[in-house]
């Protein structure tokens, strides 16, 4: 029987994570190490606060893409248990973008952006187009708006962009700075151990190679201003830097509904909210920066589109007690396409499930 993340008392990793072997935390222990990743820069496998198993190097940094994401809207929590906002307010009211954004069609207080909330702009459903999609095109400075009315969900980095810029605006603090103060320095990640590319850089720098549908930077709809009073603008729609071990910690502290040790870093509340259907009912599988998965996973993945079928993920397993990370790994699949789910289609699990059945019984520790 899986143990409830809610039960037993919470075991936490302290500067190191403690290491267990498969067999002490319930894995079959051969069945596991048979479908570990050979590739990558790396990833780990925590269940009920200890290391299960690692694989490439779980020490190691990079930018682990629309991941990040659930960053962002980690921010937007944190504003909302704050009290800074309410998840339906107009964003308008903090920010109108006016003699800032670049041309008067995208002032927040123009057009459907008047509608726009803060729920809206974290769960896709703002309106933004699909301006990072290769099949629509990359975009550019001037596609950058909410060009319908908000309530569709639609794959937004521009709107996940804008959101960005308006916690900036919010929090007069870099995002970065900001995460690292409330979240990964009660978690005991020092601050070289997080980065996260800024949207400017992102913008101005190929750092991945061309391809079809994108022009090279693959951020040509990051649109400016790049900083508020001195504070830059992080790629909120990605681009956090950390290593898998340091993600685990991350999603451990979900999987522990927002609670590290004696502290609540943000509310259960949120930690709830997040694993819940976001506002478009014909899309229930995202919710605010996290991705529904079967099984009462949740997960946040991003698609490093410099190699083919490669990603980054943080997935969130309550019910067994259990979070799986991967930094840049190659053919390990991520939930199906969103066009299979809203279709109704039986899915086929993905390999975040394929960890869950080698467990064959509780921790014995």
């Amino acid at each position: 029987m899986a143990r409830s993340s809610e039960q037993a008392p919470a075991i936490y990793p302290g500067p190191e994570w403690q290491a267990r072997t498969p067999a002490e935390l319930g894995f079959d222990a051969e069945a596991l190490r048979a479908i570990l990743p050979n590739n990558g820069i790396g990833g780990a496998i925590v269940r009920s606060g200890y290391l299960v198993a690692t694989w490439g190097n779980p020490d190691e940094a990079f930018q682990t893409a629309s991941l990040g994401k659930s960053l962002t809207t980690t921010v937007l929590g944190l504003a909302v248990d704050a009290g800074l906002i309410k998840l339906d307010d107009p964003v308008h009211q903090t920010w109108t973008g006016e003699g800032e954004l670049s041309h008067p069609y995208k002032y927040l207080n123009h057009g459907h952006h008047q509608e726009v909330t803060w729920r809206q702009l974290g769960a896709m459903t703002a309106g933004f187009t699909n301006n990072d999609d290769p099949a629509v095109g990359e975009g550019d400075l001037t596609t950058n708006y909410a060009q319908m009315r908000p309530g569709n969900w639609l794959y937004s980095g521009g709107g996940m962009w804008r959101l960005t810029q308006l916690l900036t605006k919010l929090w007069d603090r870099d995002l970065r700075d900001l995460l690292a103060e409330k979240i990964f320095k009660p978690m005991d990640v020092p601050d070289d151990r997080l980065g996260w590319l800024t949207g400017e850089y992102v913008h101005d720098h190929p750092f991945y190679p061309p391809r079809k549908g994108y022009a090279g930077t693959y951020g040509g709809y990051l649109d400016p201003p790049y900083s508020f009073n001195g504070h830059a603008v992080r790629g909120g729609p990605g681009w956090v830097v950390f290593s898998a071990k340091d993600a685990a910690r991350f999603g451990y502290l979900f999987l522990r509904n927002g609670k590290w040790k004696d502290k609540q870093l943000i509310s259960k509340e949120w930690v709830s909210l997040i694993q819940t259907s976001g506002p478009d009912p014909n899309f229930p599988h995202y919710s605010i920066g996290w991705r529904l998965s079967p099984r009462g996973i949740y997960q946040a993945t991003g698609a490093n589109v410099d190699i083919p079928n490669t990603y980054s993920w943080i997935a969130v397993a309550p019910q067994h007690d259990v979070v799986i990370t991967g930094i840049k790994v190659t053919e390990t699949p991520i939930p199906p396409s969103w066009q299979q789910l809203t279709k109704g289609k039986e899915v086929p699990l993905d390999w975040n499930h394929r960890v869950l059945d080698t467990i064959v019984g509780p921790p014995r520790l």
